[in-house]
């Protein structure tokens, strides 16, 4: 998928996943870790297009999984959109409360996170 990302563009990249998803799905790994370790190899390339796809891509695919907004979060402040941001960050703690980097990073944007702490 970063080989396709990278020569052909993003929207060729996420329809490359989704047919091989359906068609191969035994052959390639399609989870949720993969899905997340392509969008910080955009991220850290400054590619925040690209990785703003491909967290939206992981969003999509596993929408129950907390880490999944979370990232998305973090990419959405590096695209300088603040509320989405937040907005993905309160998903993020609205399916896991104990998640502190999203309780952390909305506290840095200055908002409430709107989520009870976790009772031990």
């Amino acid at each position: 998928m970063r080989e396709t990302i990278e020569s052909d563009g993003v929207a060729a990249g996420i329809e490359r996943y989704r047919e091989l998803r359906e068609h191969r799905f035994d052959e390639y790994e399609f989870g949720e870790r993969e899905l997340n370790r392509l969008g910080y190899y955009f991220l850290g390339a400054g590619d925040i297009p690209a990785a703003v796809a491909v967290f939206k891509l992981n969003v999509e695919s596993y929408p129950q999984a907390f880490n999944t907004y979370d990232s998305l979060g973090e990419a959405y402040i590096e695209a300088g959109q603040k509320d989405l941001a937040i907005k993905n960050y309160r998903k993020s703690l609205e399916l896991n409360p104990g998640n502190d980097n999203a309780r952390a990073k909305l506290a840095e944007l200055g908002v409430e996170s709107g989520v009870p702490e976790k009772m031990e």
